[in-house]
């Protein structure tokens, strides 16, 4: 049996077709820009003309969403779409669709990254019998939007399996930790009111951050624009470096709440775009800027991912697993 998995973002949307019974083989494979569709129907609709000509009905759709997601309907943060599951069941047929967050995927998906997908930012200290005790991993990642998602293993009847949750993490209200971020909360705090850390952890942020930076106020800048001058322009330079700091010193709260001794997988769309800057030591001095509590970040290991597929691996995965268990016979 095939099943369809996508991960659906702000700026692109990956889908894959697979078949079940073949976990590694993906049959079809497509990104598409979010923002040349009206809606994810049509999408789905080109993507699967693509999946006829490689083979096989389709039983199975999962999709990664980012957004609140609802048993019945999704209603997307960055995009002006709603999906419900019985309009995608009517019009292409599925007997199953389900729907989870776009982050909680890219937790799933960290279970399937293979050492060549990851950056080493910090490596961490933990021992077997921590990691025994608490297998917590974070997937967590900047892009569209700031996202938080955790995963662990879940030992049932004698079986393991893995187990991810969303979470609102993005909207945590930002805490400046000096005197420039705290003139930074002020700046967007009279453009926003409320601040928080996705205000500035996102590409609009780092738009933000140049903007506050620079003193002007230009609209026509996206944030590949301030990457790419950042060694040209000295308010890129220290946009780009004020992202870096409040990005690590985020991580190091995100290690601090979870205690996340599988790791922290640093995913989205900007981390790996300026992924020597994440290495720096203007990174890892703020991950690991928490006073009394410094031992236990430095315990954490903290990865970036380089694989933009961790999504969409995360979601086909669960597609894999949903569709097995249907086909599964009933015992009772």
């Amino acid at each position: 049996m095939h099943v369809i998995a996508a991960d659906v973002g702000g700026t692109k949307t990956r889908l894959v077709f697979a078949d079940s019974n073949e976990p590694g083989s993906v049959l079809h494979e497509a990104r598409y820009l979010s923002a040349e569709f009206d809606g994810f129907e049509p999408m789905l609709q080109s993507f699967m003309q693509d999946c006829v000509t490689a083979g096989g009905s389709v039983d199975t759709l999962t999709l990664a969403l980012p957004g609140l997601v609802s048993d019945t309907t999704a209603r997307l943060t960055n995009l002006p779409w709603t999906i419900e599951k019985q309009k995608l069941k009517d019009a292409f047929g599925f007997k199953y669709v389900y729907f989870m967050n776009d982050f909680q995927a890219s937790a799933f998906g960290t279970g399937q990254l293979l050492d060549k997908d990851i950056l080493i930012i910090n490596p961490g200290d933990v021992t077997a019998d921590s990691l025994q005790k608490n297998d917590t991993r974070v997937a967590v990642g900047a892009g569209t939007g700031l996202g938080v998602a955790w995963a662990d293993d879940d030992i049932r009847g004698g079986q393991k399996t893995v187990c991810s949750h969303d979470t609102e993490g993005g909207h945590i209200d930002f805490a400046p930790t000096d005197d420039t971020q705290i003139e930074l909360f002020k700046f967007l705090q009279q453009r926003f009111g409320h601040v928080s850390y996705e205000r500035i952890l996102s590409g609009d942020g780092l738009v933000s951050l140049y903007q506050f930076c620079s003193g002007k106020q230009e609209q026509n800048i996206d944030a590949e624009w301030v990457n790419k001058q950042s060694e040209k322009d000295a308010a890129a330079g220290r946009a780009l470096s004020l992202f870096v700091q409040i990005y690590g010193a985020y991580i190091g709260n995100i290690a601090l709440l979870f205690k996340p001794y599988g790791g922290i997988f640093i995913t989205g769309g900007i981390a790996a775009k300026i992924s020597k800057k994440m290495q720096s030591e203007e990174f890892i001095n703020a991950y690991l800027n928490k006073g009394r509590m410094r031992a236990l970040v430095e315990q954490i290991a903290v990865y970036l991912v380089t694989n933009e597929r961790v999504g969409v691996l995360g979601a086909m995965s669960e597609a894999i697993k949903m569709q097995n268990s249907k086909m599964q016979p009933n015992t009772n």
